[in-house]
């Protein structure tokens, strides 16, 4: 059973759209490999592949055979994505809103 202290320290749970900005993320940096990707987003390999497979669906990211080995590169409209959400996550942290809210 878990409790609100194990809670806690677990932190909390990513949005199925911060899961997908993660795995962008981690393949614009270079994680094309399946099992790169998995490692720098901390997600189980079920749960990588069924969302490597929706964004392979949106048309975020592609998947060729290099040297036998599946590799994920973004299309355009992945890059696009990626740059449009650190861009509106600039503008919600920036200091000028902050100040308007408080």
């Amino acid at each position: 059973m878990e409790t609100v202290e194990t809670n806690i320290l677990a932190g909390p749970r990513r949005s199925k759209m911060e899961v997908k900005i993660d795995i962008l993320q981690a393949i614009s940096e270079g994680a094309g490999r399946p099992t790169h990707i998995m490692y720098r987003s901390n997600l189980s390999w079920a749960v990588m592949r069924n969302f490597i497979k929706a964004l392979e669906e949106q048309g975020l990211v592609v998947s060729s055979v290099i040297e036998g080995r599946k590799n994920y590169v973004l299309t355009q409209k992945g890059t696009r994505v990626l740059d449009t959400y650190a861009n509106v996550r600039k503008q919600l942290e920036s200091p000028q809103l902050v100040a308007q809210l408080v």
